[in-house]
């Protein structure tokens, strides 16, 4: 049923009201909202007890119907159950779903595609601070999904922005800084994120990863905008565009020696079990990894290689083939960095395989020491 109320909202795109409609139906919505945070302040202790009872209905029965009801009580209602109240949701909780929902439903309403990009870069900034917070609570199977959100907000605005780019130049400059200074916030937050979940080993690292590309692509196509019109309409001068050219190439260069060190550390790395555990070690590598090895240190030289030419091109001022070479740089250094995370998957695979027949023969032994145990206490009754 969640899907499809989802499915349902998702078709709105294809409406086509009139455009004094959607104006007014927004200039409502909004005094809605609005109305509603101020009985929320005058009804808070009303709120705070309604919310207590509704959570432990929840635990009796499923999420997803708890969702459907809540959005029903939100569209119906007002003043207290407003949309409003589920903005602080977090993920796993209660209203999440509704507050997923009313952020798709924001999004249908927006009047153009720079609205849109901008909620959508919005919504990203929502789910890496989900993210931080469920890195922090180890609960990573959800933070897997809420990557993968992540991933589609960001790559919408990237479709939104070229959309802007086409039907309205003037204004893509502007939307293509915002986007860019907000990538740029954006990977710092996952890259504190990645190094929370590197001290716990945790698998969900390579989703951050994903993540942090997908972020990487949007603020480079940004530039890539903000250079193209500094180019035509000199709407950007010459200091501020060369060092955000700068910025961009320095990431490419930390990002080059961190898929070095990865490369390094994940084909010479192998497990070995002892009893304080698994162990890494140092081990010789099969035929297949020596060749995986030698391509993807070879992918890295010729990014860098690549990333020492975009140097010289914005030291000659030349930003846009500059950019274009970050671009081609960032290209081939993914293909290195896939390497790494196809390898840390197997690796995985076979820890997990080999792990488990000794989890099994332990319980069986277990069993074994029962029964003795127990054919011993009869002989001695008797």
């Amino acid at each position: 049923m969640e899907k499809d109320i989802i499915t349902q909202l998702q078709s709105l795109r294809t409406i086509k009201p009139k455009e004094s409609w959607r104006l007014a139906q927004k200039e409502i919505l909004l005094r809605q909202i609005s109305s509603a945070a101020q009985e929320i302040g005058a009804r808070r202790y009303f709120w705070f007890y309604l919310k207590e009872v509704i959570q432990h209905e929840a635990a009796l029965i499923g999420q997803p119907i708890v969702g459907v009801a809540v959005l029903i009580l939100l569209m119906v209602g007002g003043g207290v159950f407003s949309i409003s109240a589920a903005s602080g949701a977090t993920p796993g909780s209660f209203l999440y779903t509704v507050k997923l929902v009313s952020e798709k439903t924001r999004f249908a309403l927006a009047i153009n595609s720079e609205d849109k990009a901008r909620l959508n870069v919005k919504f990203a900034e929502r789910r890496a601070e989900e993210i931080k917070g469920l890195a922090d609570k180890d609960a990573h199977i959800i933070l897997n999904e809420v990557a993968d959100d992540l991933k589609e907000e960001i790559f919408s605005a990237q479709e939104q922005l070229k959309q802007v780019e086409v039907n309205n130049p003037g204004t893509a400059v502007d939307l293509a800084k915002d986007i860019e200074n907000k990538t740029t916030v954006l990977r710092q937050k996952l890259q504190e994120t990645k190094e929370v979940l590197a001290k716990s080993g945790s698998s969900a690292n390579s989703k951050i990863n994903e993540a942090i590309r997908s972020v990487d692509e949007a603020g480079l196509s940004a530039l890539g905008t903000i250079v193209k019109s500094a180019g035509k309409n000199n709407t950007v001068n010459k200091k501020e565009l060369s060092q955000r050219v700068a910025s961009k190439l320095n990431i490419t260069k930390r990002k080059i020696t961190e898929v070095q060190e990865d490369v390094n550390k994940v084909f010479s790395a192998g497990f070995s079990r002892s009893e304080s555990g698994l162990q890494i070690y140092q081990a010789p590598n099969n035929v297949t990894d020596i060749e995986t090895k030698k391509k993807a240190e070879a992918k890295t030289k010729e990014a860098s290689k690549i990333i020492t030419e975009a140097e010289q091109l914005l030291d000659d001022n030349n930003y846009q083939e500059a950019v274009n070479k970050i671009t081609a740089s960032e290209q081939i250094l993914n293909e290195a960095a896939q390497a790494v995370v196809q390898k840390i998957i197997e690796q995985s695979d076979e820890t997990i395989s080999s792990t488990t027949p000794q989890v099994k023969g332990a319980i069986d032994q277990l069993g074994d020491g029962e029964e003795s145990a127990e054919s011993a206490s009869t002989t001695i009754g008797n």
